[in-house]
């Protein structure tokens, strides 16, 4: 009896009792508010995207052996290039020709080139623009060169 009664005021002691469920800790009420900002779900798929494309901006390169180092990539321009003076005096030289343009080549182009640049597009079927298109340089004899020898030998006969 001294046992039980000795075991008894153990049990007491740290508030247990004899045959007696533990006691379930409480939850939560379900209509409590959350802390913090709200967020909507685009904001969370707007949020998960940067952070992918934060981490692949800079393109890696995985060696044997060796840690990841960032590539340097050039950057491709697009457009066309500003043609060259000598360029411009060859177009100008084509528009004397065929009698669109009087006068000497100059290396620069001014209203006097795009009008005669004009007239010849519109005679040509080309929408008259002025500017210097692959069209119009084709029309005047000025496209790209072709060798023509070589063109038959790299075609395979049957």
């Amino acid at each position: 009896m001294r046992n039980g009664l000795l075991l008894l005021v153990v049990l007491a002691s740290f508030g247990l009792t004899v045959g007696a469920a533990p006691a379930k800790k409480q939850a939560a009420p379900t209509n409590a508010k959350k802390e913090g900002p709200v967020v909507s779900s685009k904001q969370k798929s707007a949020a998960a995207t940067l952070r992918y494309k934060a981490k692949r901006a800079t393109p890696v390169v995985r060696g044997r052996g060796r840690s990841p180092q960032p590539v340097v990539v050039a950057r491709r321009s697009y457009g066309q290039v500003a043609p060259t003076g000598d360029r411009y005096s060859e177009i100008q030289q084509a528009l004397v020709q065929k009698g669109y343009l009087q006068g000497e080549p100059t290396p620069g182009w001014g209203a006097q080139n795009t009008e005669a640049l004009k007239r010849f597009q519109k005679d040509q079927n080309l929408p008259p623009t002025g500017r210097i298109t692959s069209l119009s340089l084709i029309a005047l004899g000025l496209g790209p060169k072709r060798d023509v020898k070589s063109l038959a030998t790299a075609i395979p006969t049957p």
